[in-house]
């Protein structure tokens, strides 16, 4: 599974008109995905252009964004930029976005896609926090926990922060585990002063 390896949570999410319009695309093009593999590969280019390209490069971002700039002289652009290793599909998406001057939107219409295709997939993006890279026996034994726990199939992005000394902080959306050494020494230390204040 394609798609399946890596968080797509580096980039904001659109509020408002654009995140209305991101959502029309997002939706059309998940729906022209005749198969799952298909899916996850969209998402893969899809990644890969808002990530890999645009984020690093602002001045791309103001090319599609430009309005000075007619479609009319992007797409060959477009054309040559994405003739090797990309779907058919998403060369006809980024034709149509080019058509629309809807181009500006293609970072926010990757992170409501990620969105969809995981709600589709029933896949959970899980944040991990690691004090020291985790070898493959403790990868595998946190995901099935948290398969078993969730009922989704997580997908996890793990990073190493040595400050947290040990353990874990796993954020699921908005809820956050914490289990790391340091989280559990400030827990300590606020509790020493408390109880410090109450003796006085």
């Amino acid at each position: 599974m394609a798609d399946a390896t890596a968080a797509d949570d580096t980039l904001p999410e659109a509020t408002g008109n654009k995140a209305r319009l991101a959502r029309v695309y997002a939706e059309a093009l998940l729906a022209s995905a005749t198969h799952a593999q298909l899916a996850d590969t969209i998402g893969d280019e899809l990644r890969g252009v808002a990530e890999g390209v645009l984020k690093p490069n602002p001045q791309i971002v103001a090319f599609f964004d430009s309005a000075a700039i007619s479609r009319s002289a992007k797409l060959p652009i477009l054309a040559k930029a994405f003739e090797h290793g990309s779907s058919d599909l998403f060369k006809k998406f980024l034709g149509v976005l080019n058509q629309n001057g809807r181009l500006g939107l293609l970072r926010d219409i990757s992170v409501t896609y990620h969105s969809l295709r995981d709600a589709q997939a029933n896949r959970v993006r899980v944040k991990v926090r690691s004090a020291a890279p985790l070898n493959e026996a403790q990868t595998e034994s946190l995901r099935s926990t948290l398969a078993t726990t969730l009922k989704q199939e997580p997908i996890l992005d793990v990073k190493v922060e040595p400050e947290l000394l040990g353990g874990l902080v796993v954020q699921i959306g908005d809820r956050v585990y914490d289990t790391s050494v340091r989280s559990r020494l400030e827990t300590l230390r606020t509790h020493l002063m408390t109880s410090g204040r109450h003796v006085l």
